[in-house]
């Protein structure tokens, strides 16, 4: 069985977009010159979806007028404009004779990049109510958090927190495989939402509902504010440097360096200078690079900041001796990029507002975009070195070469070894390498 059908809900005002809305509805928002809602589309056509119901509200003429000027070859929309809005609920229901058993449900204002696919193959596995992406959100403190089983069973949809509860940090995305049968749970005489009243009354009733976690790889965004709506082309830009660094190779020119366990002991959480211990070589290795005319940065996840161990202040002193400690054997690092976030928001310690998801904690590729921008490097030319799964996934993500530091042999990580570019039994081991044309080049 497939699912070859999706609701996409178009009813937001968009009130908060200000002056990017204009007469616009909020779905036909242009982001990377078309609407936010022809990127939707394409991510669900790459799924197999070939049939839309784009159920619109305010403006909802807009969207018929566009998508009949502007088909899309290969598959069907059609444009369903509810008379009086009643919710997400209501939109539903408004649609209902035009729903098959199995369907996606998205919202004309959340992007999504995702390999949509998966969730489908998980909902056709399990054939629950409901299967709800999921991912941990950057702002989980106004966030509708959901409890669940250890199997992804859905438990509980937390609206107030409770004092003295600890919650994880796993946010509803917006974004469903639904069964038909879910239309029973939705109120007919007044507006209705999913978050906050359809699925807690499935739950009530023992019916089941999963989640999927959204790919680290993935990305999704609710545009509804300026600054979301340009986190959104901020990551359209990096996808689009992304490919074309992945397509084209050249010279090696920049070089960006995991700190722990690549130039310094991975001696756990440092927290104070007095633990910081250059590896043997890493120094050398680091000027060897810089007398080839490569440049080299540091990028690395810190949560011992968002941990509550190590003040910003004193990650800089650790930071200081870094540097200093590489300076004092020939070598130069350009600058250090750390992220001080960490997803999980069940602990009691810590900073509160940086335990929250983020684009810039590795595997995501946000530090390695930074860099780029404020340094101006050749993404082409560039290669990630580091001694983890994480470090290898960050750079294939930012479409650059991946170097793994494994100085125990490559059987503990016989997955990273295979997905990183080249493997070495030492940063000093990659830089000889490196300098001789050795290694990276076409």
């Amino acid at each position: 069985m497939e699912i070859k059908q999706a609701v996409i809900l178009c009813g937001g005002k968009g009130t908060r977009l200000g002056d990017r809305v204009r007469n616009l509805p909020k779905p036909l928002v242009p982001v990377d010159g078309r609407p936010v809602l022809d990127h939707i589309i394409g991510a669900l056509e790459k799924a197999g979806i070939n049939e839309f119901i784009l159920a619109a509200g305010h403006l909802g003429e807009a969207i018929s007028h566009y998508y009949a000027t502007h088909p899309r070859l290969g598959s069907s929309i059609e444009v369903m404009v509810e008379p009086t809005p009643l919710g997400t609920g209501g939109a539903l229901q408004f649609v209902a004779d035009l729903l098959r058993d199995d369907f996606l449900l998205a919202y004309g204002d959340v992007f999504v990049d995702f390999d949509v696919g998966d969730l489908v193959a998980s909902h056709l596995r399990k054939r629950p109510l409901g299967t709800l992406l999921v991912r941990a959100s950057d702002h989980p403190w106004d966030s509708h958090l959901i409890d669940q089983s250890e199997d992804g069973l859905v438990l509980e949809f937390i609206g107030r927190r409770e004092p003295g509860r600890l919650y994880r940090n796993v946010a509803n995305a917006a974004f469903y495989a639904l069964n038909k049968k879910i239309l029973s749970y939705i109120p007919g005489d007044r507006a209705s939402d999913f978050g906050a009243d359809i699925f807690p009354a499935v739950i009530r009733s023992g019916g089941e509902l999963y989640t999927y976690f959204l790919p680290e790889e993935g990305f999704t965004k609710d545009m509804g504010t300026p600054d979301r709506l340009v986190a959104v082309e901020q990551y359209l830009q990096e996808r689009a440097l992304a490919r074309k660094a992945f397509a084209k190779r050249s010279r090696v020119t920049t070089v960006l360096l995991d700190r722990d366990g690549v130039l310094n002991m991975d001696s756990g959480l440092i927290d104070r200078e007095e633990r910081l211990e250059l590896l043997p070589g890493a120094g050398k290795a680091v000027a060897l690079l810089n007398v080839a005319g490569i440049t080299c940065f540091v990028i690395t996840n810190q949560s011992v900041i968002a941990r509550g161990l190590c003040s910003e202040g004193n990650l800089a002193q650790i930071h200081a001796r870094l540097l200093a400690d590489v300076a004092g054997q020939g070598g130069r690092i350009e600058s250090i990029y750390y992220c001080p976030h960490h997803p999980e928001t069940h602990h009691r310690e810590g900073v509160p507002e940086l335990r929250r998801a983020c684009r810039c904690r590795k595997p995501a590729p946000g530090l390695i975009f930074q860099a780029q921008r404020e340094h101006g490097f050749d993404l082409s030319g560039a290669v990630m070195v580091g001694d983890s799964e994480t470090d290898v996934r960050a750079g294939r993500m930012a479409g650059i070469r991946t170097a793994l530091i494994a100085p125990q042999g490559l059987d503990r990580c016989e997955a990273v070894a295979t997905s990183a570019d080249a493997q070495f039994s030492s940063l000093l081991a990659f830089a000889e390498a490196i300098v001789s044309d050795r290694a990276f080049y076409r």
